[in-house]
């Protein structure tokens, strides 16, 4: 933490000290010269290195193919051995009709026999089946 706070103020006094410029008071032509001649070598030298750049072709690219695989015996089937699979099958629901026999209810009233229709849901099942092994081709 030390560090950093160190590197932070020399950083803030480093760019101080070169951004403040000392304030001379003279003529507005003192240096238009020098600043003409200052430009007039920077094109020149943006010039001749710009033209650097184009004078060489660039290097040829050159294509190494890569290395043949080594040849080894591949064969060209593959056994998969049977196995068992787990298959979840829906079983529908069933209506039946079912007859009830004549009774006395709780208050002692007599019932006539009838019909009733019982539905069972539908649900599913779980089923193990058994896949035989075959040969995969390449």
């Amino acid at each position: 933490m030390v560090k950093k706070i160190i590197s932070i103020a020399l950083v803030l006094t480093l760019v101080s000290l070169f951004a403040v410029a000392s304030a001379d008071a003279g003529s507005k032509t003192r240096h238009r010269l020098q600043g003409a001649a200052i430009a007039l070598g920077a094109l020149a030298l943006g010039g001749i290195v710009a033209h650097q750049i184009h004078a060489y072709p660039p290097p040829q690219v050159v294509y190494y193919p890569p290395q043949p695989e080594p040849y080894y015996y591949r064969p060209q089937t593959e056994y998969i051995p049977g196995h068992w699979e787990t298959v979840r099958e829906w079983v529908p629901g069933t209506w039946e009709r079912v007859w009830v026999p004549g009774y006395y209810d709780r208050r002692g009233n007599w019932v006539a026999g009838h019909y009733v229709e019982r539905k069972t849901p539908g649900y599913y099942a779980e089923r193990k089946t058994w896949v035989e092994g075959y040969y995969r081709q390449y």
